[in-house]
């Protein structure tokens, strides 16, 4: 947790001081963007029975979509957090969640690269253990990140967000748990690529 903050940190002075000017970033907005991010996340796994402390996981996303003008753009992200791997020769390990969420972007002023970010959609939670169950349900996210630019099409973004999801009840003989839910808190660096026509 202290080396994600210190990174994050580093990379907010770091974008602080690069302070591009407005003709540039309005030149260089394109009709399409795709990125990829990577962090960490803090998560806690939940429900009416159980409540778990929050756990370091390896956070990791795909997000893209299109742009609205200058002042938004809307996308579909896909991403995940990894609380212990699979197995090919042991399909009794393997636990994570997961979301496929539409998101919206939004510039507050396109004189400093911040965005806030909003979404919903789809929670998955997979658990390969025997006697445990997996279970799918909605989801939400609310963040901020800071977008600077690298070139005409390439941009990093540090994004911290968060977010929530609840999962379906488990009743069987072995065992009940209601209220089961997840609660994330990401720090996370996307690298962002922009394409098509200038808007």
């Amino acid at each position: 947790m202290r080396q994600a903050l210190v990174i994050f940190i580093f990379l907010g002075m770091t974008c602080l001081g690069s302070k591009p000017a407005q003709a540039q970033i309005n030149q260089n907005v394109r009709a399409w963007w795709v990125g990829g991010e990577f962090g960490e996340g803090q998560l806690s796994l939940s429900s009416d029975q159980i409540h778990r402390d929050r756990t370091p996981t390896f956070a990791l996303g795909f997000v893209g979509g299109h742009t609205l003008g200058n002042q938004a753009r809307v996308g579909l992200e896909v991403n995940g957090w990894l609380l212990q791997a699979s197995n090919l020769n042991d399909p009794t390990v393997g636990e994570g969640v997961s979301n496929v969420l539409g998101v919206i972007d939004v510039f507050p002023t396109r004189k400093i690269p911040v965005f806030l970010r909003g979404g919903g959609g789809l929670a998955m939670y997979q658990n390969n253990r025997p006697a445990e169950s997996g279970g799918t349900g909605w989801a939400w996210t609310g963040g901020a990140g800071y977008e600077f630019r690298l070139g005409e099409r390439l941009g990093l973004a540090p994004i911290v967000d968060y977010a929530y999801g609840r999962f379906g009840d488990v009743r069987n003989p072995i065992t009940v748990e209601t209220g089961r839910h997840y609660s994330v808190v990401e720090f996370k660096l996307a690298a962002i690529w922009h394409f098509g026509k200038r808007e």
